[in-house]
């Protein structure tokens, strides 16, 4: 075979160093990523405003030093370090990402975007990008702690802003990173804006044992069956309903005079202000407001809001992960 040359040898040396989609020793990560963006949206919906989804743009494994060179100057880039110096991590937003969450925060609607942060940030825009970078981060544990059972590495915290990649180091260069792309869609924005979460595999490493065990009980023919029987069950499972109407406050001379037949008047925005509560664990919770109604000869609450994500949506995700519909 004739020798390439060195055109030739560029490519391989690119193809060798290149990013990888796959961590060694490693199950696949896919599940354990769009976990992560299926908890992010819920949360920022929460903190932020309605209609904001979030997907997995891509995720790959890259040397540190390479992924560190391939970003501009100036980036939005916050260190975080790992409970009980397990390690770093980092988030890296898009400025268009950036200017929207900015604009949300400060009472826009996530119109606002910018091409380039060229200027320096502000006290506030650090403030404000810091408590979204919290509820990232916090998203990543609680998607460890629902394929895992637990949290083996703990929540990431911030250490430090930065805006130039040279001055960032969680790994040395030649050590290998796991780099999550996720992508958030502001309401009728189908482009979306992108943040990175980087986080070196040695510090993965602390979870690989966990996410292995999973992988296993999810490939058993018979525990999966079973676990999905259980799903089922839970689903089917009642819960106490409570339409619950708003009745004002009354003081305790009144409420020890009460006797039958006493009327006690109810708050002008009583029936159009209905929460319907559920028992869990955790005590009463809303998980959707209405208004009273009626159905033929029968009382009845319309809904006038969506049933809370966040009460459904771990419990839908793990069905789904079990084969459910």
């Amino acid at each position: 075979m004739a020798d390439g040359g060195p055109a030739t040898e560029n490519v391989l040396a690119r193809k060798v160093r290149g990013p990888k989609m796959r961590l060694a020793g490693f199950p696949p990560m896919d599940a354990l990523c769009h976990t992560f963006a299926s908890i992010a949206a819920t949360r920022v919906r929460a903190e932020l405003r309605p209609g904001i989804d979030v997907s997995v743009y891509g995720f790959e494994v890259a040397r540190h030093g390479d992924y560190l060179r391939n970003l501009f100057a100036p980036s939005a880039i916050y260190l975080l370090g790992f409970p009980g110096k397990l390690g770093m991590a980092l988030t890296k937003a898009h400025p268009r990402l950036l200017g929207k969450v900015l604009d949300i925060y400060l009472g826009g609607d996530g119109s606002f975007e910018e091409s380039n942060f060229q200027r320096s940030l502000t006290a506030i825009d650090l403030s404000i990008y810091g408590r979204f970078v919290d509820i990232v981060a916090r998203c990543f544990d609680d998607a460890v702690r629902e394929h895992c059972t637990r949290s083996a590495i703990g929540v990431a915290s911030r250490t430090r802003f930065e805006q130039q990649p040279g001055m960032v180091r969680i790994a040395p260069d030649q050590a290998e990173v796991f780099i999550i792309k996720l992508n958030f869609h502001m309401n009728e924005d189908k482009r979306g804006a992108g943040l990175d979460f980087v986080v070196p595999v040695s510090v993965l490493e602390n979870l690989k044992r966990d996410l292995i065990a999973a992988q296993g009980a999810g490939s058993d023919s018979m525990r999966g069956a079973w676990a999905r029987h259980m799903m089922t069950e839970v689903i089917e499972s009642r819960l106490p309903l409570r339409a619950i109407i708003p009745a004002g406050t009354h003081t305790v001379g009144r409420l020890a005079r009460l006797t039958h037949g006493d009327l006690l008047e109810l708050p002008a925005h009583a029936l159009g202000k209905i929460e319907l509560r559920v028992e869990t664990a955790a005590g009463p919770t809303c998980v959707a407001c209405g208004k009273l109604g009626a159905v033929d000869w029968s009382k009845a609450v319309r809904l006038e809001t969506d049933p809370d994500e966040s009460f459904l949506e771990p419990l839908m995700r793990r069905r789904a992960a079990l084969g459910g519909d």
